[in-house]
């Protein structure tokens, strides 16, 4: 899956970053983020210029643990039971937090505005992550904005070396799920394809010269992964991690500085998730609890009231208002213990 000729965006004088590089000509050789075919592993995840330890979750408080494995690539968990992942790695069962979570065979494939088929895919969980809804970027990122990368695979297996004309890390020889940060590039959004479907995407360059604090670029097996975006104090997904720019004749298994790492733009695809989760039919869960029960539901972004009845055949439902919490993405209301037989539905406002 190659795509090859040059998006509109990369002309030298667009990107700072490749100007100061440009004695390492960058060539428009798109990869996806599969399954490398070479002596190494099959996954790989983001490789970090000034560490190889960024293997647990960073201070900055970015979704870390929204971020999980789908077959061979990496997946982001949306909330209500949805991951978001690329097509090429395919719907499956989805590990979080070290629990593997089955499939209920729904999936979306996204599209764009002229209909025609992306390289993103929603599928939805049989059980619920205990994890909170992740909130959606409205823009795509300004130029220069920074934001962190997750995913899962190799970090870098060397000290920084030359590889060839080029300098750089050679990967793991070992997968871990890992992250990084850089900044966005000038230049907005292009399409890209490397043999899924037309998909638009922002990027960011492997820069030797204005690194941020864990300068990061991806790798083969990286697809499906997030990247995220700090508005205010609220951390937001902005990105999922699709493709990478290598450079001319660089070897294998290796990540060099002017690499660059192409990212879907979630605010270009935002209506159709959001449509997506708002039309799940959330299942309501009622679990006994000391003295009484709580009933629970799925975030879904649609508001739902608590309706009650004695008699399924009786067409009398009155409306409950009990407070509610919001916890781990289900909203939950605790009922006291009764001697009579209720029945409980959800019923949107």
């Amino acid at each position: 899956m190659v795509f090859r000729g040059k998006p509109s965006h990369e002309s030298a004088g667009m990107n700072p970053h490749r100007a100061r590089l440009r004695n390492y000509p960058w060539v428009p050789v798109l990869m996806s983020l599969v399954a490398w075919g070479g002596l190494m592993s099959s996954a790989s995840a983001i490789v970090v210029a000034n560490s190889s330890t960024n293997t647990n979750a960073p201070s900055s408080g970015s979704l870390w643990s929204h971020v999980g494995r789908v077959n061979s690539g990496s997946g982001v968990y949306l909330g209500a039971g949805w991951v978001l992942t690329a097509w090429h790695i395919g719907a499956g069962p989805a590990t979080f937090g070290g629990i593997q979570f089955p499939w209920d065979g729904s999936s979306l494939r996204l599209t764009n505005s002229d209909g025609s088929n992306t390289d993103m895919v929603l599928f939805r969980l049989r059980n619920l992550p205990p994890l909170p809804r992740i909130p959606l970027a409205t823009s795509t990122p300004a130029a220069f904005a920074q934001v962190d990368m997750i995913g899962y695979g190799h970090i870098a297996g060397s000290s920084q070396t030359n590889i060839g004309p080029y300098t750089g890390f050679y990967w793991s020889a070992q997968p871990f799920k890992s992250w990084g940060n850089n900044r966005v590039n000038t230049g907005g959004t292009t399409v890209i394809n490397v043999g899924a479907g037309n998909i638009t995407v922002f990027s960011t360059t492997f820069d030797a010269l204005l690194k941020t604090s864990a300068e990061a670029q991806a790798a083969a097996g990286d697809s499906g992964g997030g990247v995220f975006l700090k508005n205010g104090s609220v951390w937001q997904l902005a990105g999922m991690l699709n493709a990478i720019g290598n450079s001319a004749n660089q070897p294998d298994g290796t990540a060099v500085y002017n690499n660059r790492t192409y990212s879907a733009d979630i605010a270009t695809y935002r209506a159709q998730i959001e449509a997506c989760i708002a039309a799940t039919s959330p299942v309501l869960s009622v679990k006994r609890f000391n003295d009484g029960v709580t009933l629970c539901w799925p975030d879904t972004g649609v508001t739902y009231e608590l309706w009650l009845n004695h008699n399924l055949a009786s067409t009398n439902w009155g409306l409950l208002a009990p407070a509610l919490t919001l916890t781990n993405g289900q909203f939950c209301a605790f009922l006291p213990l009764t001697n009579t037989a209720v029945f409980f539905r959800l019923q949107k406002q």
